[in-house]
């Protein structure tokens, strides 16, 4: 049975920023907040993300654990979450993970997640594409619904279940019980893959993806033998 407890709004500026009004006024840190439209939402490197009506934005709010050093390995647990969320729902196509946490279908993006904390919880904003458009997210393709019969609903009711099936085995047991099934998901495991270090994309860093640690960060395997492990970047793929 799901425990998230789902808030739905017509519209908001932001899923991240309208669950952090809430945790602030009714001290709930248990919930999903989901908005049918998002007006001024945002990505990585600030990046503005926009949901049109009939798409997914939504903020998962859970609290802010004591031990914080396995944090920065949760965007994974994300990923897999989204990843297998929409596996389950579409048909005839490729899905997979681009570190961290961004999903493609057929080498495309359709979802993005942005993860915001402060000292009282974890915000995991969440937008997925459903529609034709591409408004706020990046290379997009067709959106689900070329994929899929499943409407939002449907998606987002399956997003919240594999959630709370992967973040409490998260929680329990740290992010090494997950690494091999997030790795078995990732696009460009063992094939040579360009990291973009800056928002300009002017300093690349290039090697072998060897998967990850248990930290989370890919590695890149240099010409020369050595492994090592990044925490940042935008990974690039040349199809």
């Amino acid at each position: 049975m799901r425990m998230t407890e789902l808030i739905t709004i017509d519209s908001v500026d932001s899923t991240n920023n309208e669950a952090r009004r809430i945790v602030q006024h009714t001290g709930n840190m248990n919930f999903a907040l989901s908005a049918r439209e998002q007006t001024a939402g945002k990505g990585r490197y600030n990046r503005k993300w926009i949901s049109a009506p009939g798409n997914i934005a939504v903020t998962i709010v859970v609290p802010l654990p004591d031990d914080r050093t396995s944090l920065p390995t949760l965007s994974l647990v994300a990923g897999i979450a989204i990843h297998d969320a929409l596996s389950l729902i579409i048909r005839d196509a490729d899905v997979q993970i681009k570190w961290p946490n961004d999903i493609l279908i057929n080498g495309a993006k359709v979802s993005g997640t942005l993860i915001e904390a402060d000292p009282r919880a974890i915000y995991v904003g969440i937008g997925i594409n459903m529609t034709a458009d591409n408004m706020g997210l990046e290379n997009i393709a067709a959106g689900l619904a070329g994929f899929t019969d499943k409407d939002a609903t449907d998606v987002l009711q399956s997003l919240l279940h594999r959630w709370d099936d992967y973040f409490s085995l998260w929680k329990t047991y740290g992010f090494s019980v997950l690494r091999s099934s997030y790795e078995g998901r990732m696009k460009g495991l063992n094939q040579m893959t360009e990291i973009s270090l800056d928002a300009g994309k002017t300093q690349i860093v290039s090697g072998i993806c060897r998967g990850t640690d248990t930290e989370g960060r890919i590695l890149l395997e240099t010409p020369d033998g050595v492994v090592k492990a990044w925490n940042y970047g935008d990974v690039l793929f040349h199809n």
